[in-house]
C-alpha cells in the first residue's frame, strides 16, 4: 500500500491522465492531485483505482473512498454484476471511468501523473529465487554517494542506501513505486536498485517501467503455492528480460535458467554473463568470473576476470554464494559505465546485508549466522558456505513458513540433514496453518533422527543450539533473516532471531 500523497503535488486534469488509454473526448477537465489504491490514504482531489484484489475488488471501498474527498474513481472496464450494481450507485455522486485493461494500463497512467521520475536515472531490476536482496542493496551501495545517492526499494525496505522506510511487499504497487521514484528524483537519487519478485511480474507490478538493466540471480523451486508450476514461475520471471522491460541484462550463467535466457536474448542486445566456469561466461563479449577462491574467517579473497580487466579482489563477506552475487554487482557497475578500478574498489568496500548471512562473532563463543534462507538451494548454499569458514561443528536450526509450498518442506529437511552435524527444526512463520503438521512434513525428510532435535518454540530452539555450540563451532539460523516477528495465527509477535542470539551470547544489542 502507498504512503500518503501530499496534495502539493502538480494537478493533472482526468483528460491528461487517460490520454493514450481511454478515449477522453466526453470527460471533464477535473483536476488529480493524487493516485492510490487504497481508500484509507485517499485525499481530497485524489483519483481512487479500484482493482480486482485476491479476496474482493476495490470496487467495495469506492464509497469509503468518496467519503475522503476521491473525485474520480477508475475501475476495470470488466467487471460483473456486483460491480455493476456498485458503480451504478457511484455514478450517481462521482466521475467513474471503466477502462478496458485497467491492470495493465495502470503503470503508464501513474508514469504520467508523475512526469516520467525514471528519466534521468539508472534503474536496475533484480530478480531470481535467492540473491534479489543482497544484489541489490551490494548495487546500491556500490553506486551511492554523497553526491549521487542511490535508492534501494525491496524486501529490507525502501529508500536511499542506509536510511530505508520498512516496506510490505518485495515488489510494491505500480502507483507506489513511481511515487518513490519521485521522491528520489527530489532527492537527487541517480540510481536505483529495484528487487523485482515473480508475484510483482506477473501482477503488472512494474509495468511501464523501462530498466536499464535486468539481472538475473539463479532459478529454483519457489513460490508454487502461487505460480502451480515451475514452468509458470519461469514464465513470470522471463518477463523482466523481454526488451519491453528491459535494455539490458545480467546473467548467472552458471544456472540452467539463466542458460536458457541466453539463448533466447544473446542478440541484439548488450548482455553480460557471470559465473564460476570460465568457458560458460567467455560465450559473451561482456564477462566476468573468479578463480583462486580462498575463504577463511574474516572473508574471501578471488581473483576477478573479466572483459574489461583482471584484479585481485578482497571482500568483507562469507558464503560462496555472495560471490555470485558480488559478480552480477561488478556486471551492473560497468553496464553504468564505472570505471573497471573504480568498480574493484566499490567491491571490495561492501558490507553484508541485514539478516544475509551475517555473521555474529564473539570472542571465546560459538559463531552464529543469521540468514534468510528459505528454499532448499538457499539453504543448501548457506550451509556448504558457513562449513568453508570453520573447524568445528555446524548447527543448523530451521523450519518452514505457513501457508506456503508445502513440497519443499521435506526437500529442506533433507538438505539439512546431509549438510549440518545436528539439525533442530522449529517454527517458523506458521501463519494460519498448524505448527506441529508443519513440522511433521519438514520431519518426512530426516532419514535418521539421531541428530535431529525438535523444538517448536523458536527462542528456546536458538538458544539450545547455541548453549551445546562451542568456541570453534558454528551455528546457522536459517529462514527469517532480517524480520523482526513471528506470523502465528493472525498475532504479528515482535521476534528477532539475531536479538535473540546476541542475548544467549551475553551481548545486548
Amino acid at each position: 500500500m502507498m504512503a500518503a500523497i501530499s496534495n502539493q503535488h502538480e494537478s493533472v486534469t482526468l483528460k491528461q491522465l487517460l490520454s493514450d488509454v481511454f478515449v477522453t473526448s466526453y470527460l471533464p477537465d477535473i483536476e488529480i492531485y493524487g493516485l492510490t489504491l487504497d481508500s484509507r490514504k485517499v485525499e481530497p482531489g485524489f483519483a481512487f483505482v479500484a482493482m480486482e484484489g485476491q479476496f474482493d475488488h476495490g470496487l467495495a471501498y469506492a464509497e469509503a473512498a468518496i467519503e475522503r474527498g476521491a473525485v474520480v474513481i477508475l475501475c476495470d472496464a470488466d467487471y460483473d454484476q456486483y460491480c455493476q450494481q456498485i458503480l451504478s450507485r457511484l455514478m450517481t455522486k462521482v466521475m467513474c471511468v471503466p477502462v478496458k485493461n485497467l491492470h495493465r494500463k495502470l503503470g503508464e497512467i501513474a508514469k504520467r501523473f508523475y512526469a516520467d521520475p525514471a528519466r534521468g536515472m539508472f534503474v536496475i531490476g533484480t530478480t531470481g529465487t535467492d540473491g534479489k536482496t543482497s544484489v541489490s542493496h551490494f548495487i546500491a551501495q556500490a553506486m551511492n554517494s554523497v553526491t549521487s545517492p542511490a535508492a534501494v526499494v525491496g524486501t529490507l525496505g525502501n529508500g536511499i542506501v542506509d536510511a530505508q522506510k520498512e516496506s510490505t511487499h518485495t515488489t510494491p504497487d505500480i502507483i507506489s513505486i513511481y511515487e518513490m521514484l519521485s521522491e528520489y528524483k527530489k532527492q537527487g537519487v541517480s540510481a536505483v536498485a529495484m528487487e523485482v519478485s515473480s508475484h510483482g511480474l506477473d501482477q503488472g507490478r512494474v509495468s511501464s517501467i523501462k530498466f536499464d538493466v535486468a539481472v538475473l540471480t539463479n532459478l529454483s523451486r519457489d513460490h508454487l503455492d502461487y505460480h502451480g508450476t515451475l514452468e509458470a514461475y519461469k514464465q513470470a520471471k522471463r518477463k523482466l528480460f523481454s526488451e519491453e522491460y528491459s535494455k539490458s541484462a545480467v546473467l548467472n550463467i552458471d544456472d540452467e535458467f539463466g542458460a536458457e535466457l541466453y539463448e533466447e536474448i544473446q542478440h541484439g542486445r548488450e548482455v553480460w554473463l557471470y559465473g564460476m566456469n570460465k568457458e560458460l561466461v567467455m560465450q559473451s563479449a561482456l564477462y566476468v568470473y573468479v578463480d583462486n577462491v580462498m575463504q577463511n574467517e574474516n572473508g574471501i579473497s578471488v581473483m576477478l576476470h573479466s572483459s574489461h580487466g583482471v584484479a585481485e579482489v578482497k571482500l568483507s563477506l562469507i558464503g560462496e554464494f555472495n560471490i555470485y552475487n558480488v559478480l552480477a554487482c561488478f556486471c551492473v557497475l560497468m553496464q553504468s559505465g564505472m570505471n573497471f578500478n573504480h568498480a574493484v574498489m566499490r567491491l571490495q568496500s561492501l558490507h553484508t546485508v541485514r539478516g544475509r548471512m551475517e555473521l555474529v562473532k564473539i570472542k571465546s563463543k560459538p559463531s552464529v549466522v543469521i540468514d534468510y534462507a528459505h528454499t532448499p538451494e538457499a539453504l543448501s548454499q548457506a550451509l556448504m558456505s558457513v562449513r568453508k569458514h570453520i573447524n568445528g561443528k555446524l548447527i543448523c536450526v530451521f523450519g518452514c513458513g505457513g501457508d506456503r509450498d508445502a513440497g519443499k518442506r521435506p526437500l529442506m529437511a533433507q538438505v539439512a540433514e546431509e549438510l549440518s552435524d545436528l539439525v533442530i527444526i522449529t517454527n517458523d512463520n506458521p501463519r494460519n496453518e498448524d505448527p506441529d503438521r508443519i513440522i511433521d512434513d519438514i520431519k518426512q525428510g530426516i532419514s535418521n533422527t539421531i541428530n535431529m532435535m525438535v523444538e517448536a518454540d523458536r527462542l528456546k530452539a536458538i538458544r539450545h543450539a547455541i548453549s551445546m555450540a562451542s568456541e570453534n563451532d558454528l551455528v546457522l539460523i536459517a529462514g527469517k533473516g532480517h524480520e523482526e516477528y513471528q506470523l502465528i495465527g493472525n498475532k504479528k509477535i515482535p521476534f528477532s532471531d539475531k536479538k535473540v542470539a546476541l542475548q544467549c551470547l551475553g551481548v545486548e544489542e
